[in-house]
């Protein structure tokens, strides 16, 4: 059983935090889309491990408040104004988060939703020992020789 490290959750808290405390002359929805890559990938990295669901929900909150005072910033007006603008449901089985429109920075006009990372997937560690190492071009089978806990045991009582 494993956790994600509070350490590093602290530093990547810090970094996120950082990010959304400044360059409010960023693009909107070019910053959604970094700050969604970063997000994925740390859940990406951190989905084997348990007890995932009170982090996740701290970050989560954190980014969600960070990214609307970073708006509220940017924009010169109060979170309240922006909420009832931007704050949707992607789609009907998603929770609500910060929907943003606009013209990307390449000039493309899109939409872009704040991924939330409670509702990232989770998935249960299994060691896993292939019979053959994928890393080496090998043709050749080896052999190799297996043994039970029985056979062991056998063998140990009679020595």
């Amino acid at each position: 059983m494993s956790t994600i490290p509070h350490e590093k959750f602290r530093n990547f808290k810090a970094s996120l935090v950082q990010e959304l405390s400044g360059n409010y002359s960023a693009n909107k929805i070019d910053f959604v889309e970094s700050l969604n890559r970063k997000l994925a990938g740390w859940s990406n990295f951190y989905q084997f491990t348990d007890y995932t669901a009170m982090i996740y929900w701290k970050l989560d909150h954190i980014v969600f408040w960070r990214l609307g005072h970073w708006l509220a910033r940017k924009y010169r007006t109060s979170i309240k104004v922006l909420m009832r603008e931007w704050y949707r449901r992607p789609t009907s089985d998603q929770a609500k988060t910060w929907l943003l429109f606009g013209r990307s920075g390449r000039g493309k006009l899109c939409g872009v939703a704040l991924r939330r990372l409670v509702s990232s997937r989770k998935k249960p560690f299994r060691w896993r020992n292939p019979a053959v190492n994928s890393y080496l071009n090998r043709d050749d089978q080896r052999s190799t020789i297996t043994s039970r806990y029985r056979d062991v045991a056998m063998a140990m009582s009679h020595s």
